[in-house]
């Protein structure tokens, strides 16, 4: 006779599944009104409002036969209570998190099939487990071994430029089209081929660590095509332009500053976090630097490169220019009661009760002076005034580089290309010197 099955859902005709005879796990017999089948293999299509047959187990099958289990990492194959073939693998990722990924056929060999698929990707780092986006967002929130200038300068690229046009796309679906279109759009907007570089770079960055953590096969950020940059002209100081400014700005309040800056090439943020004790009679040890923290201000931490700790010996106008500093400063604290002045570092350069100095007031006091004498230059350009003079002058360009704290002696010559013609003409007349030539 006809039993009801327990588990048995309504389909679209309205009618239930009916089991059919005795039921054990491996004889199992479905019929709906008059047709009857033993598997779904054997079924017809059952095409009314696109419903297909069910498969439904009697609930007393063992679970052992409901399930498979397989060795660790091999994913797990289940049947359904509705008929379906299902497979899932967990994918662990080298950063801890995991994710679930299940496949689904008509039978057990089609789901081991795709399974195998499955696993092959993963070892290729083709699974899409993650959008871009939310890659991107993951990868900002802790991007190891930055300056937090860095993190918040990489944080604020995904944001304002990638996430808003590539979020969506699935991370192993992205191609360096999606990269060099969104970078397209930039240069439309109006950004800088400069600012289109730099936040290239935050996502090659960004893709080369997922490439590295398995999570894709290749880079698409480092294979896209930047945009062509012309680079600008530096804007530097001549010899006699920097002894009128230094003259000038003498008995201004970060007149010394300047002077050790020209004279040294140090960054405003390694000068400003200089202590005395790391100056001598006749030299300088950058240790430490300033930057800006998110919600923070501005905080002391690990300069910029690790070519940026150095010892620099100081020329006759740095070592001036920190006895005046250590005038103004014993000044300061002399014109204070007993436990007013704040510093606890020992900073060479404070504020006027010793608190740390803003790169940010230093250049703004800068700019007031250079544009009193008609001099257009940043703060940031007597660094490169330094370079160009050092190298005018004939000091080997891997010594200024080791000056400037530059990770490669590559940037230094990039930067200071247009420096090299009078190298190369001081050079001919020097072998001309040297072998009797005409000069």
């Amino acid at each position: 006779s006809k039993v009801r099955c327990p588990t048995a859902r309504r389909r679209a005709s309205g009618r239930a599944w009916h089991l059919i005879g005795t039921l054990t796990a491996s004889e199992q017999v479905y019929t709906h009104g008059r047709q009857t089948f033993n598997s779904l293999a054997s079924a017809p299509p059952y095409d009314r409002q696109g419903a297909q047959w069910n498969v439904l187990y009697e609930r007393n099958v063992p679970v052992s036969q409901r399930y498979s289990r397989r060795a660790k990492g091999e994913g797990a194959i289940i049947a359904t209570a509705d008929g379906r073939i299902r497979g899932k693998l967990v994918i662990p990722f080298p950063d801890g998190h995991q994710v679930t990924r299940w496949v689904s056929g008509r039978s057990r060999a089609e789901v081991n099939r795709k399974l195998t698929e499955l696993k092959d990707e993963v070892k290729l780092g083709q699974v899409a487990t993650e959008s871009t986006g939310e890659y991107l967002a993951r990868w900002s929130a802790a991007v190891p071994d930055v300056r937090p200038s860095t993190a918040r300068e990489y944080s604020r690229h995904v944001k304002q430029y990638w996430m808003p046009v590539i979020g969506q796309v699935p991370l192993t679906a992205l191609t360096a089209a999606h990269v060099e279109r969104v970078m397209a759009q930039m240069k439309v907007r109006g950004l800088s081929p400069r600012t289109v570089r730099y936040a290239r770079t935050t996502l090659r960055r960004a893709l080369g660590d997922a490439n590295r953590d398995g999570l894709l096969v290749r880079n698409v950020a480092a294979l896209s095509r930047p945009p062509r940059q012309e680079r600008p002209e530096l804007r530097t100081l001549t010899r006699t332009e920097v002894r009128a400014f230094l003259d000038a700005t003498a008995g201004d309040r970060f007149g010394p500053l300047c002077a050790l800056l020209v004279s040294t090439g140090l960054r405003i943020g390694e000068a400003v976090a200089l202590s005395w004790s790391d100056v001598t009679d006749r030299e300088l040890t950058v240790r430490r630097s300033v930057h800006r923290a998110e919600g923070k201000g501005y905080i002391f931490g690990e300069p910029k490169t690790r070519q940026s700790r150095r010892t620099i010996t100081m020329p006759a106008v740095a070592r001036e220019a920190l006895t005046r500093q250590r005038a103004l400063q014993d000044a300061a604290k002399a014109a204070l009661q007993p436990g007013e002045w704040q510093d606890t570092r020992g900073l060479i350069y404070t504020d006027a009760i010793g608190r740390p100095v803003s790169p940010l007031l230093v250049s703004g006091d800068f700019r007031a002076a250079a544009d009193e004498m008609g001099l257009p230059v940043r703060l940031h350009d007597l660094r490169h005034t330094f370079a160009t003079l050092a190298l005018s002058a004939g000091v080997p360009l891997k010594t200024v580089s080791s000056a400037l704290g530059h990770s490669s002696i590559a940037i230094t010559g990039d930067v200071y290309a247009h420096v090299t013609p009078e190298l190369l003409d001081e050079a001919a007349a020097a072998m001309d010197r040297a072998l009797g030539g005409d000069s």
